[in-house]
């Protein structure tokens, strides 16, 4: 009895370090560094790009480059590829950066966006507190969109 007793208690320790490493990301921060980085998937050829913009905060960052990756696995024209962006931070506070996956053109049909709430403190060290999705519904979930990356150059 003893013996089952503490199976029981060692799986159920086990399933609450899984839920609470699985919730980390949802109510924690994603990290922090002087750079962050969100690499996207994107197809220029639906005519659709990825929009950031930056609202409601006092946080100053800045965009620092883009890299445009493809992906190795599909060597096909129209095929999708990633593209990373970099950014910055250049003056304490708290802020919103949207992504929107949209057309330019013709209305700029929106098909998705996501919206990341950062900080950046004294040492201009970017911190992701939270990932949502915007205002477009959409079909996609949380998932799909990146979470940061951080790194201190």
């Amino acid at each position: 009895m003893k013996r089952i007793l503490s199976i029981i208690v060692a799986l159920m320790t086990v399933l609450m370090m899984v839920a609470c490493a699985g919730n980390a990301n949802k109510n924690g921060s994603f990290g922090k560094g002087k750079v962050m980085a969100l690499e996207f998937e994107t197809n220029p050829s639906t005519g659709y790009n990825w929009e950031y913009k930056f609202e409601n905060g006092d946080a100053e960052i800045v965009f620092d480059r883009e890299e445009n990756k493809l992906n190795e696995n599909l060597d096909v024209v129209g095929a999708p590829s990633k593209i990373v962006y970099y950014f910055k931070g250049t003056k304490e506070g708290n802020t919103n950066l949207v992504f929107t996956y949209r057309r330019p053109w013709e209305g700029g049909d929106v098909a998705y966006d996501v919206v990341y709430e950062l900080s950046v403190d004294k040492d201009m060290n970017i911190t992701c507190l939270s990932k949502m999705k915007g205002t477009v519904e959409s079909d996609k979930e949380l998932s799909y969109f990146p979470n940061p990356t951080f790194s201190d150059n």
